[in-house]
Order: structure tokens, then sequence, then C-alpha cells
């Protein structure tokens, strides 16, 4: 048995075909342009594998996911040009003629990271990706928590470190913490390439000091079992253990749970495959 799985990414959508294991089948990388060219070149891969069961997508946002509404599984405004309104889900759905559904990114990769990697053995896992933006989740038994909308804890308002004075980057809220923390806050603040900093700690823990207030957030208003961290900035080799130490003194002693977990953050396990199998997850779960 087969599913149809797709990633849809700001820069570039991947398409593929996965099997029961979670095996990539066969793919394809396909540029982010306008939809109908980009969902075009989708659906003229999947034309090539007739015998998929089902269609999960893993979608980049803001993402409409309120089931009630009629354009559920479209992008909502985005400062993406032409993507606006795009109807993902519907589109695909009607092209591949397979039952269908859809989350955001990170919902998805939260809901992988519970399934198949470090949130393994946990009831409720916090995902987190660090890039060029900042995308955050909840997975509850394997379920994305939602209210009437996704979650958008990437643009939480931060206390601002002491003697930082970088203004912030969010076209929308200037300094939340994707303005002050995601990967090109980083290159602008400290003018260079965030890969050449790898020695630098003082960069390296003003950045924790922000992605804490984030798992004070996490940790006060859903209590997770554990929080992981991905992306490029995310997956530093040490970079869990300084958010880890960073929120172990933002939270203050005032938590049921956490005040002393030495276990709530950690690493992603599945890397850059996080979302693509989050996608075929979907898709197996709906046959």
């Amino acid at each position: 048995m087969t599913f149809a799985a797709v990633e849809a990414g700001g820069t570039k959508f991947r398409a593929a075909i996965v099997d029961d294991e979670m095996t990539v089948v066969d793919e394809a990388w396909i540029p982010t342009t306008t939809p109908d060219e980009t969902l075009g070149a989708v659906e003229r891969f999947f034309a090539g594998h007739p015998q998929t069961r089902a269609l999960g997508i893993a979608s980049f946002g803001p993402l409409i996911v309120d089931p009630e509404s009629a354009t559920y599984g479209s992008i909502a405004k985005t400062p993406k040009p032409h993507w606006t309104g795009a109807p993902l889900l519907s589109r695909l759905q009607a092209s591949l003629g397979v039952p269908a559904d859809i989350q955001t990114d990170v919902e998805a990769a939260a809901v992988a990271e519970h399934e198949l990697g470090a949130g393994q053995g946990h009831r409720s896992v916090g995902y987190v990706t660090v890039g060029t933006g900042i995308g955050a989740a909840l997975a509850i038994d394997g379920v994305p928590f939602r209210g009437r909308d996704h979650t958008e804890l990437g643009h939480i308002p931060v206390r601002r470190m002491p003697g930082d004075t970088f203004a912030g980057r969010c076209p929308f809220h200037t300094d939340c913490l994707e303005g002050m923390a995601c990967g090109p806050a980083i290159a602008e603040r400290w003018e260079a390439d965030p890969s050449t900093l790898d020695d630098r700690d003082d960069v390296w823990d003003l950045e924790a000091g922000y992605l804490a207030q984030l798992v004070r957030v996490y940790s006060l208003a859903f209590a997770p079992d554990v929080i992981l961290f991905g992306g490029g900035v995310g997956t530093r080799p040490d970079m869990a253990d300084r958010i880890q130490r960073a929120a172990m003194a933002d939270i203050a002693g005032y938590s049921v749970s956490h005040s002393d977990n030495a276990n709530l953050v950690k690493t992603a396990g599945l890397g850059a495959e996080a979302g693509l199998i989050g996608a075929a997850l979907i898709a197996r779960s709906l046959v």
C-alpha cells in the first residue's frame, strides 16, 4: 500500500510516494512559484502513481484549518505573492480522487516526532522549528492541538534580553519571538552568517534566552511532556542544552512538573524528514 505525501514550503514543494513503513518510494522537488504552476507540477507527478490510497499534506501557513469553513485547507492571508486563498487541499484531493487531509508543516512534524521520532513514549509533544521563521505546534496523543485556528506561537511577545538593542524583523510585530530569534534575525543582529558564529557563546546564549521564553509559555499553557527543537538553528549540537538551562531559569520554579525537569527540552529526532513523514502519516490515517 502506498500513500501520497506533500510537504508544501514557501520555497519548494516536496511530493512523494511513501509506503506503509514510511519509506519514500519516489519523490519530486518542485519550486514554489505560482499556485497553478506548482500544484500543476505536483498533480503531474502523482498522475504517474495511480495506485496511491490517500493524500496527506503538510503545508506552510497561515492555513485555514476550521473544518466548518468552505475554504478549509486553503492558504490564508499571506505576504507570499499569489498564494492567499490557494486551495491546496481541495484542488489536490479533486485531482487525485482519494481521501485527503491537511495539517500545518509544524503540526505534521509534531505528530511525526510523537509517532516515530524523539517524542516516542510521550503523550504530549511540543515541536519548534527555528530557521527562516519560527513555527511551533503541540501534538496530544498524536493529534495537533487547535482552536478555531492553528497555533502561531512563533509570534508570541517576548521580553527583550538585557543589552539587546536589535529592533526585530517581523513585518507584523517587529520584536516578537520570530522577529528576535529566527535565523535571519541572528544574521542581521550580528552582521554575519550564523554558520560562522559557532564559537560565539554570547550569540547562542542570547538565542537560547529568547527561545526559553517559548518553553515557559509551553510549560505554563500546555504542560507538555517534552519540547523538541528542529530547524537549522534548533538542531545545533548544543542548542537544546542551552535552551534547557535558560528555560529552567526563566520558569523559576513555578511549574508543577517542569520546575526541575532536566529532560524537558530535546533535539528533534527526524531532522528534515519530519514534515514529509507527518504528511504520510496523515494519509495513512485515512485508510
